[in-house]
């Protein structure tokens, strides 16, 4: 009756040889050079700086060399053009978590395998939906453009990590790694590769997601530029939930007197169906700094009189930069197994056409004062100005003479948009930062959004504490794809008002007693959400939903009211790590929200050997009940249940067992991962209706850094 495979076909060895091999010879053509210029006639170690020593107690073919292992990495800003340094990642504590889809505290609901579809339960988590809204539940592995991180380093390194979970069959495994050089203090290059396979423990789960990123830029004294361009695909198996929640509730009732049923034999709704999604990015970003020779003069004061001196320094007091970003995306929906029942409407019969895709190209123009150029420059100030143009092609169809033609539709949008930003982050104790932005021309002119924060780091109990607060004030047109989507099984049009929303947050860290508390509260008026309309149906006496999804917008308001506390406790070697948020929603048919999630990790972290890191324990998650948003295949998105069929999910806890090791900057882990299947009465493993937890399995991990 079930096929078992119908997952995506993908040669895990072919894909793991070529990232590897791609970073290996980058790091190795690099080496080769920097060998070759050693040994050429006429060369003279101490003319190196210090990075080349010669001993000549020793044979003197032999050259000795002290590599650094000192780099740095950062952003694009893409309204300002301008840099935003970022800390490295080379942190162990929560390393284990690295690969895990629920995030590194568990706050994401996901479908159960790694890299599937994801949405935090955690209102405030949530980041605004992106124009193409089909990417958004990967924000586990999809990063943007102005996201990339480029590196400067004073010695070419290769970064690889490594993870695996299961066996070859049904587990996960996932390479990446990154490249960088430079070739003097001025050009850097660099290569990025990720790529990840999750097979999954049930049927038709399979994921398959691979990235590759180019980068280079010049930093000169005055121009500086930027590149860097990606290409990402993801492929996601569709199996469109479990059949009967019981083989998970009530094993023994459906599995014949057996005790269990193998998760590889448990059946699901959906065969041969597949959600794909193929990005082109490239970002282009350069800019010129406007120097000025400032005068000082200084004195020098002795016994018998005062000397002045006079000197002269150069400080950049102003940047221009233009930033282009331009891109390709498309989402496409594949099915050739289609069950009964499954979709209440069909709405196209050329399955050819379902797929979606958007280009746009965005130009920002942008001048800045730049912080600390004179005491009066207290901040960074920009003003910039954007034009942004995306195309969107989707089915659609023409009633010609009474029969109904299919046809491709192409729209276009134009926007102008305007905005100021100010940023302080020299002083150690006051920064701020506030960035206001308008359409002023254009398919959504009249939109406009406003946002600040404050933080202010004092002393308190011997140590320091840091105050903070965020403001936002947005009136915003949802994206074109909450308005427009035409698909097979999926069809809304929807003229929708713009979203206005006031949202407050303040939060406190006090470092003495390891302890962060924050509060935060938000009015939504013209929520737009996706919600099911298909009522469903029973069948072998499950009770099965039937999915028709559309778009929709709640005319009223609703209010969102947070608060999270993190505290960490420690006695010796032994800690308690706790991150607990509590929420409520005015509108829980609307934005359902579970009121508690709780995660808590205890461990014992010590030295052994005097070089080997090691933390080692248990971490478990855990959420109230609540009617959690589902998925549905046809939109690639999470939407509301119908009211007829609800299922509500949360009150199990999720148990992970882990060891944490970290020497001399290799950091590596072992994961017990579900450790509490079927040890608990309780067996309701589901974060999201219909889809359960991957079972208990084995995992691992490896970061390694190999420099020059």
């Amino acid at each position: 009756m079930y096929s078992r495979k119908s997952n995506i076909t993908a040669t895990m060895g072919h894909k793991l040889l070529l990232v590897v091999s791609l970073l290996v010879i980058c790091a190795t053509g690099l080496h080769a050079q920097s060998t070759l210029s050693q040994n050429q006639d006429g060369f003279h170690g101490a003319e190196m700086d210090g990075f080349l020593t010669t001993d000549p107690g020793k044979d003197s073919t032999v050259v000795e060399r002290e590599v650094s292992q000192e780099y740095k990495q950062w952003v694009i800003d893409r309204n300002t053009g301008l840099t935003v340094d970022m800390p490295l990642d080379t942190v162990m504590h929560y390393f284990e978590s690295e690969h895990l889809t629920e995030g590194h505290t568990g706050r994401y609901s996901y479908l159960g395998n790694m890299g599937s579809p994801r949405l935090s339960r955690v209102y405030f988590d949530r980041n605004e939906w992106s124009d193409f809204i089909f990417e958004q539940p990967y924000s586990y592995y999809v990063k943007d453009a102005s996201e990339f991180r480029f590196t400067d380093t004073k010695t070419p390194h290769l970064n690889l990590s490594y993870f695996k979970g299961g066996n070859k069959t049904t587990g996960e495994e996932r390479i990446k790694g990154y490249f960088a050089a430079n070739f003097n203090k001025k050009v850097g290059i660099g290569l990025n590769m990720d790529y990840l396979l999750g097979r999954g423990r049930y049927d038709s789960q399979s994921t398959s997601m691979f990235d590759t990123r180019l980068y280079t830029y010049w930093r000169g004294d005055k121009y500086n530029a930027y590149i860097t361009a990606n290409s990402d695909e993801i492929k996601v198996a569709e199996n469109g939930g479990i059949f009967d929640r019981r083989y998970i509730t009530n094993p023994e009732a459906m599995a014949e007197g057996r005790k269990q049923y193998a998760p590889e034999d448990i059946p699901f709704r959906m065969y041969y169906n597949w959600n794909n999604i193929k990005r082109k990015q490239l970002l282009f970003s350069h800019s010129y700094k406007i120097n000025k020779n400032f005068e000082y003069q200084d004195s020098i004061v002795t016994a018998d009189t005062t000397y002045y001196t006079t000197y002269t320094e150069d400080k950049t007091i102003s940047t221009v930069a233009h930033t282009l970003e331009t891109g390709k995306l498309r989402r496409r929906y594949i099915y050739n197994n289609m069950p009964k029942n499954f979709y209440s409407a069909i709405y196209l019969n050329d399955d050819s056409l379902d797929k979606t895709e958007e280009f746009y190209i965005t130009n920002t123009l942008s001048i800045s004062l730049n912080e600390g150029f004179s005491k009066w420059a207290i901040a960074d100030i920009s003003a910039y100005i954007r034009h942004d143009l995306r195309t969107y092609q989707m089915p659609d169809t023409l009633l010609n003479r009474g029969v109904a033609s299919e046809y491709y539709n192409k729209q276009t949008n134009n926007n102008l948009y305007i905005g100021g930003q100010i940023k302080r982050s020299a002083n150690n104790n006051l920064s701020f930062g506030a960035n206001a932005e308008s359409v002023i021309l254009g398919t959504y002119a009249g939109d406009f959004s406003l946002d600040g924060n404050l933080q202010y780091r004092f002393p308190l109990l011997k140590k320091f504490a840091i105050v903070g607060a965020n403001a936002r004030m947005s009136n915003l047109t949802p994206s074109y794809y909450y308005n427009h989507f035409h698909s097979t099984y999926c069809w809304w049009d929807l003229d929708s008002k713009r979203e206005f929303v006031t949202r407050l947050e303040g939060s406190i860290e006090i470092e003495k007693t390891n302890t962060k508390m924050w509060v935060g509260v938000e009015n939504k008026t013209n929520y737009t959400y996706l919600t099911n309309l298909g009522t469903g149906y029973t069948e072998d006496g499950a009770i099965l939903p039937t999915y028709n999804v559309k778009a929709y917008q709640h005319s009223g308001s609703i209010q969102i009211l947070s608060a999270n506390l993190q505290q960490n406790f420690k006695l010796g070697p032994l800690h308690w790590d706790n991150d607990v948020t509590w929420q409520v929603s005015s509108n829980k048919e609307i934005l359902p929200l579970p009121q508690l999630n709780i995660f808590t990790d205890v461990y014992f972290k010590f030295l052994y050997a005097k070089r080997l890191e090691i933390e080692a324990g248990a971490n478990m998650t855990y959420f109230t009940k609540y009617s959690a948003p589902t998925y549905s295949p046809a939109a690639g998105m999470y939407h509301l249940q119908n009211n007829n069929n609800i299922q509500e999910v949360g009150g199990y806890p999720l148990i992970n067992a882990y060891a944490n090791l970290r020497i001399k900057g290799v950091r590596f882990y072992v994961m017990y991962y579900h450790a509490n299947n079927n040890l608990l009465k309780n067996t309701d493993s589901f974060f999201v209706p219909g889809y359960p937890l991957n079972p208990s399995m084995f995992k691992f991990g490896l970061n390694w850094t190999f420099f020059d």
